[in-house]
Order: C-alpha cells, then sequence, then structure tokens
C-alpha cells in the first residue's frame, strides 16, 4: 500500500489478512478499481455503501485463521455476530493511529519514531474531532475516563444544537461502557461564553454523564481546548489566524503529545474545586443511597462570603408553581410538623413584590388545570426535599396563580406559558434560574438534581429556557391565550374542557430532529 495514504480500515483489514484490491474484489464480486479506492480513501465507504456487507462476508471467509480477532474484539460488545461487527468495523470513522488492538501506545526512549495526527480546521473541524473522540473510545478497553479541558469558549463545543444532539447520544453509548467526561473551565465567564442552552447536555449533567470542574487562574499558554484520554489519546485546539474560523486542531496518539496534554489537563483539575453543585433535592444529610450525589449538600444561604445573592431575570420550568413563587409561609405550611430543610430566603417569594427583573414562567397546563380540581396535588421536587409525599392544598396553589396573574397583567416583562403535557414531557427536565447568578434543576422524574452558583451553569440554564421560550412562539400566544385561561380557572370555570392544540402545538419539539 502507498504509504502517503493514512490507513483506511478497509486497508488495515486487506493488510492482516495479505489480500490484494484483485484478490478481494474477485472474492466479493466487485471491480479491484472500486475496491482499491475504498482502500485508499480516495472513494470513503458509508453506511449506504450497498457493498459493505459483500465485504464483510468476503473479508471474514478469507479469515481462516483468525487474524481479524482482536480486531473485531470491541465491536462485539454488545453481542453482535461477526457481520455486523465487521461492518462496524469498516464504516467506523478513520482515527489517526487507532491500533488494531486496544492497547496503549508504547513509550519510545532512542531512535528514531513515526507518529501520526490529524489536523482539522475551523469550528466544523473542532465539532468532527469531538465525535471522533467518542468514536475512539467505543474502540478502547472500557472504564476510560476524557478530560476536556474548555477554556470559556463553550459555543465552539455546544453552540450547535445539533452538534449537541450527536454528541450526547454518542456520549449515551461510551457510558454504557464505563466512560466518564469530566469538563474543566475556568470560573467567572460571561453569559456569552457559557456552555450549551441545549436540553439534552443539562440532563447529561444531570445524569452524571459530565461532570463540571471550575477553577480560579490563568489560561493555558497557547492552548485554547484540551482533550485527554490518559495513556491512549489527546486533543489540542488552537487559534491560529491562518486557519479557518482561526481554529486549528490537531489529534495524537504518540506518547509524547499524550502525556503533554495528561499532565496540563492533571494540573488544571487539581487547581479546581470539587464537584460541589450536585445533589440538593436528594437530601445528603444520612444517606448512603448513591455517594456521587452527596458531595454538594444542601443549597448555601445568602449572604456568604465571597458570594453575591441571586440577581437578574428570573426563568423557570415548572409543572406547577414552584421555588421563586412559593412564599416562604406557605412552605412552612406544606412542612406541617416536620422541620424545614435549611433552604436559602432567595428561593422564595416575598409575596405580591416580585423582583422588577424580567419573569418568564413556564407550566404545565393539565398539571395546573387537575391542581385546581382536586383538594390538594403533590408535588414532586417538595416531596423529594422532605423525603415524604408532599402536598400543596388547592387554595395555596390559587393564591400563588393570582400572584402570577396580577404581575403578568401589571407588567409587560412578566410572562407566563401553559404548555401542553405532551410537549412539557419533551424538555426532560425542570428549573428555575435567576440569569448569570443562580440555578436550581432536576429531571422530571425527580431521580438528579443540581444547584449552581457559577455564571457557566446558570447562563445554561438560562439560556436553555431562553431559546425554549423563543420556539413557544412558534405554536401559541402567551399572554393572549394564557391569561384569559387562567382568569376562567381561578373562577372555577371550564376545568373539565379539554384544550384543542393546533398541529403545530401537537409536533411541537424545543429540539430539532437530526
Amino acid at each position: 500500500m502507498d504509504e502517503k495514504y493514512f490507513p483506511t480500515r478497509l486497508a488495515v483489514v486487506m493488510r492482516k489478512l495479505g489480500v490484494s484490491a484483485q484478490r478481494l474484489g474477485r472474492e466479493c464480486g466487485i471491480s479491484n478499481s472500486l475496491v482499491s479506492r475504498w482502500q485508499h480513501g480516495t472513494r470513503p465507504l458509508t453506511p449506504r455503501s450497498k457493498a459493505v456487507p459483500q465485504l464483510a462476508r468476503a473479508l471474514l471467509r478469507l479469515d481462516t485463521g483468525g487474524a481479524l480477532d482482536d480486531l473485531l474484539a470491541p465491536y462485539h460488545s454488545g453481542g453482535e455476530d461477526d457481520e455486523t461487527a465487521m461492518c462496524a468495523f469498516l464504516l467506523a470513522p478513520v482515527e489517526p493511529g487507532l491500533p488494531d488492538r486496544a492497547e496503549a501506545p508504547a513509550p519510545e526512549q532512542s531512535g528514531d519514531y513515526v507518529v501520526q495526527h490529524r489536523v482539522l480546521l475551523g469550528r466544523r473541524g473542532f465539532r468532527k474531532a469531538a465525535l471522533l473522540m467518542l468514536d475512539y473510545l467505543l474502540a478502547l478497553p472500557p472504564g476510560r475516563e476524557v478530560v476536556v479541558l474548555c477554556q470559556g469558549r463553550y459555543d465552539w463545543l455546544v453552540g450547535d444544537i445539533v452538534f449537541v444532539l450527536q454528541f450526547i447520544q454518542k456520549l449515551q453509548k461510551v457510558v454504557k461502557r464505563g466512560t466518564t467526561l469530566t469538563v474543566i473551565n475556568r470560573r467567572g465567564y460571561s453569559i456569552a461564553e457559557t456552555a450549551a442552552f441545549a436540553g439534552p447536555w443539562l440532563t447529561a449533567h444531570l445524569h452524571g454523564h459530565i461532570r463540571s470542574l471550575y477553577y480560579d487562574g490563568e489560561l493555558p499558554v497557547g492552548d485554547r481546548f484540551i482533550a485527554s484520554i490518559k495513556g491512549y489519546w489527546c486533543g489540542y485546539a488552537v487559534e491560529d489566524e491562518t486557519a479557518e474560523d482561526s481554529l486549528y486542531i490537531t489529534l495524537y496518539t504518540d506518547p509524547r503529545d499524550i502525556r503533554r496534554g495528561e499532565m496540563v489537563c492533571d494540573t488544571y483539575r487539581a487547581q479546581s474545586a470539587p464537584a460541589s453543585q450536585y445533589g440538593f433535592l436528594q437530601n445528603p444529610a444520612g444517606s448512603t443511597e448513591s455517594p456521587r450525589l452527596w458531595q454538594g449538600g444542601p443549597l448555601p444561604r445568602w449572604p456568604q462570603p465571597e458570594a453575591e445573592a441571586p440577581t437578574g431575570a428570573f426563568y423557570a420550568l415548572c409543572r406547577t408553581p414552584c421555588f421563586g413563587v412559593m412564599t416562604r409561609a406557605e412552605w412552612t405550611t406544606v412542612c406541617g410538623d416536620d422541620a424545614p430543610p435549611e433552604l436559602p430566603e432567595y428561593l422564595f417569594a416575598q409575596g405580591k413584590a416580585f423582583a422588577p427583573e424580567p419573569h418568564r414562567i413556564i407550566l404545565c397546563r393539565e398539571d395546573v388545570r387537575e391542581a385546581l380540581t382536586k383538594e390538594r396535588s403533590q408535588s414532586l421536587p417538595l416531596s423529594t426535599l422532605l423525603r415524604r409525599r408532599a402536598f400543596v392544598p388547592r387554595d395555596m396553589l390559587a393564591a400563588q396563580l393570582k400572584r402570577l396573574l396580577a404581575a403578568a397583567e401589571a407588567r409587560d416583562d412578566f410572562e407566563i406559558a401553559l404548555v401542553p403535557r405532551s410537549a412539557f414531557a419533551k424538555l426532560t427536565l425542570e428549573l428555575v434560574c435567576w440569569q448569570n447568578s443562580a440555578s436550581v434543576g432536576w429531571l422530571q422524574d425527580g431521580s438528579q438534581s443540581v444547584f449552581a452558583n457559577d455564571k457557566a451553569t446558570s447562563g445554561s440554564f438560562y439560556g436553555f429556557l431562553g431559546h425554549t421560550w423563543g420556539k413557544l412562539q412558534q405554536g401559541w400566544k402567551r399572554k393572549r391565550h394564557t391569561l384569559p385561561l387562567l382568569r376562567k380557572w381561578l373562577a372555577g370555570k371550564g376545568l373539565d374542557v379539554q384544550e384543542k392544540d393546533s398541529n403545530i402545538v401537537r409536533s411541537w419539539d424545543v429540539l430539532p430532529k437530526e
């Protein structure tokens, strides 16, 4: 094979079997010129290539001595048969220095040695490199850790919501193999430089698939991103005015560059604060069920040293009114005879005196209506906090809705949306957020939760709800429909009427299709 070509997956297999393009072409009934183009990468194999199964069967027939067993072993992890595993191997992205066996590269101590690296340019190249990293993990032994040193520029990493969907889908696959992903960033960036606004990215944090750490200090000189898979792989992204979008990405599998990346990531991890923002809803006192959730403990109070009280616009996405709307007196009523958990004052509304900043509150239409027809309704986040079933009386819910209605009628910057349950469920999480200040979020089943008072994570929640709010305009008008509906329900009218949704609302989704 001409060594000027980077070896394709097909070329690796052919070399192991010692077969030529002519021999393979005869074996599978395909012209040897086409096989040669596939071999050298001048015509890539894709999932649309109808000949892939033919190639896979022919290669397996030629493997009379088991030369491909180690190569295909990572592709049998889900019990796939040989042909399926071979097709998966042939169609996997070509990764620099991807070993035939999933072994860490041996360090070189003397003499000359050849290293392989791959260069990608621009933001598109960066996103492709991130997906290649996850593909590479599928070929490695399970239980790897990926550390990404991401210096404030989350827009390069996750500014594209379609890319986020692709990344999270692949991430779920590697997580099943024991992979962990730690993202390290410098504390204190503005909203414009924060993490993804996509629901799946936030949900992945809540599931524990991604952990974010923050440090105080200076950026590494020259490097904008560093990603490390210890002992196997490293990627660097630097700003380069001669490259597309001024971004130049290099992927390595040679030992010396791998080691350099590991050392830099380890240095900044050591400077980072513990991942203490997790574990709010399931109060950690006395619990050993899931220790990884209990690092953070209850929410901190304000004021506290070197911390600012939450300020800024208030956004909420909840089934029924909850934090930020409920008063301290109402919370005490819900707690009943139980000693109320230590919660900071900023989580509660001060009667009718809502803060002057803009408010946007998204509620679940069916949950609100049904709660107004019952004597009391269970609140999932409050039940999780109290570790028992906690109920909100109907008159308390009505009082909260009246406060919201009065504020929305009096202020243009105070808005409420009632989202159909079918659409609400697609959002995957609930949250309250003060812009650029503090956030509390939880999965809709209450199983995981997160509290954050760093600008990056708070900005993610704020940005996600802002993106979601923009999507509402495509399906229904907020004040024109929501406020009259709330007035009618609070007057006891129309609570047994099922609203009809337009086709836009029925098919509405906050996230685009891939």
